[in-house]
């Protein structure tokens, strides 16, 4: 018997905590395994807690699975960090370890189908060849992270129609949301649909778009679209029941080729090497006399 250990980032935001609770009773209810549901910072209870109620169940084995979009500081330090510590607080029992959503077809599949829904709410549909689609992620100091994203946005236009389908990050790394909106404006879209390649909703993805609608209404002539957040689909609960399968079946992989603690990118050489650890303010929240 295994649990699953379902690592979430955590929210100031009522409504995102609401739908990271029902995604991981959608999960449950999928696999039929127990799930619990922790947060790296933010929300209670953090992953020490997750982890120990688990144990407490009686498991001997539990599949730790970060609910992320993609590989960053989190999924490389934070949780591998609480997952060491748990090794040795409960020798006992086997913890292992998969990998976020990443870039899979299923994932692209989901976000096609939001750019679609927010253009059907536009009455008549657009042709796809005056639309931009712009995918924006959260923004990463991870060349890794930040890399996935321009390959989802190929995926997403190649075989399609789009006039293009551009990038954008909210924070941390460049073009910003609005240097997005300009770019599709210059390459002459009419409509612009802002796809996010975000989990749920929360301060962040409506902080987007609150960037996005300033940033069009500097402009004129073009239109905003804003298509919702990938949530629940079933298509991303399958491939968290992938990542499970694959954990358990000890298939998981990593995408360490392309981590910049391994290999010297251009402007984070000094990272190379650099010690897997974490803090009391995210994968060590609640281990006593941590700092």
């Amino acid at each position: 018997m295994y649990g699953v250990l379902l690592v979430a980032h955590g929210s100031r935001d009522g409504e995102s905590v609401t739908e990271m609770t029902a995604f991981a009773e959608a999960l449950h209810e999928r696999i039929a395994r127990p799930v619990q549901l922790a947060f790296l910072e933010l929300t209670d209870p953090p992953v020490i807690e997750g982890m120990r109620r688990l144990v407490e169940t009686g498991l001997d084995r539990v599949v730790v699975v970060p609910l992320l979009v993609g590989p960053a500081g989190h999924q490389k330090n934070d949780i591998p960090a609480a997952i060491h510590w748990a090794r040795r607080e409960w020798p006992h029992v086997r913890f292992d370890y998969g990998v976020p959503l990443g870039v899979h077809p299923f994932v692209v599949d989901v976000l096609v189908e939001r750019a679609q829904e927010a253009l059907q709410l536009h009455l008549p549909p657009p042709p796809e060849a005056t639309c931009a689609l712009l995918l924006v992620g959260r923004g990463s100091t991870d060349p890794d992270s930040n890399s996935n994203l321009y390959k989802l946005a190929r995926l997403l236009w190649e075989g399609r129609d789009y006039l293009t389908v551009e990038v954008a990050f909210y924070s941390l790394t460049p073009p910003t949301v609005r240097a997005g909106v300009e770019r599709c404006v210059r390459l002459g879209a009419e409509h612009i649909v802002l796809v996010p390649h975000f989990l749920f909703t929360g301060v962040t993805l409506k902080a987007v778009y609150r960037q996005a609608e300033e940033a069009v209404q500097r402009l004129s002539g073009v239109q905003l679209l804003k298509a919702a957040h990938m949530g629940a689909h079933p298509r991303v609960l399958e491939l968290l029941q992938r990542r499970i399968e694959e954990a358990v079946g000890g298939r998981a992989v990593m995408n360490c080729d392309m981590c910049k603690y391994r290999y010297p990118f251009a402007g984070y050489e000094h990272q190379v090497g650099a010690p897997q650890t974490s803090d009391a303010a995210h994968g060590l929240r609640g281990v006593e006399g941590r700092k």
